[in-house]
């Protein structure tokens, strides 16, 4: 029985994930229709996942304006807050990942259900795109750090050969100038 509803609500969220099944702010199908708008709330009832996936999908396409009344908005240490939460900061910028990350593991097991399959997708998906970040700002890192030990050997190479320049211009202008005594003693 939890493993077929596991996997309804896995099938619902993707099919709703993908937009197959959405109509404006209603999910018909369900003995109700269900409204989508807005931050969901924690009843586990046949909106609740519907609502849930439509929040995610708000959270993709919503402005920052949008993004920063929600943070404002569910501050609250409960489980819906700090999901919704984690939901909006899944959505921002990779600095605000690793909050996004924390607030999906300490209240994911907290919420009903019917949606901590879709909920655990989500957290699964932001960690790989944390991995995915660290690993690329691993490989620019190490990029920058053989640019920059390239920059310094040609930097020192530079001065090497300044330097050899400034000798060699030295011992030139020796040679210039015992040519010009050799000359100056050959010219009666």
């Amino acid at each position: 029985m939890t493993h077929n509803l596991i996997a309804g609500s896995l099938l619902t969220a993707t099919l709703l994930l993908s937009g197959c099944a959405m109509m404006g702010d209603r999910v018909p199908g369900a003995a109700e229709e269900c409204i989508t708008r807005g931050i969901p709330t924690m009843v586990d009832d046949e909106c609740l996942l519907p609502t849930w996936v439509a929040f995610g999908r708000s959270a993709q396409t919503g402005t920052q304006q949008w993004r920063d009344e929600v943070l404002q908005y569910m501050s609250s240490d409960t489980p819906r807050g700090g999901l919704a939460r984690a939901v909006v900061f899944s959505q921002e910028d990779a600095e605000h990942w690793p909050t996004g990350l924390a607030l999906f593991k300490r209240y994911t097991a907290q919420a009903p259900e019917s949606i901590q399959p879709l909920l655990q997708q989500w957290q699964r998906d932001l960690e790989r795109r944390i991995d995915l970040q660290s690993r690329l700002q691993s490989r620019l890192d190490a990029q920058h750090n053989r640019s920059t030990q390239g920059n310094s050997r040609q930097r020192q190479q530079i001065q090497s050969l300044e330097q050899e320049n400034v000798e060699l211009k030295k011992k030139l202008d020796a040679l210039t100038a015992i040519e010009e005594s050799m000359n100056a003693r050959q010219t009666p």
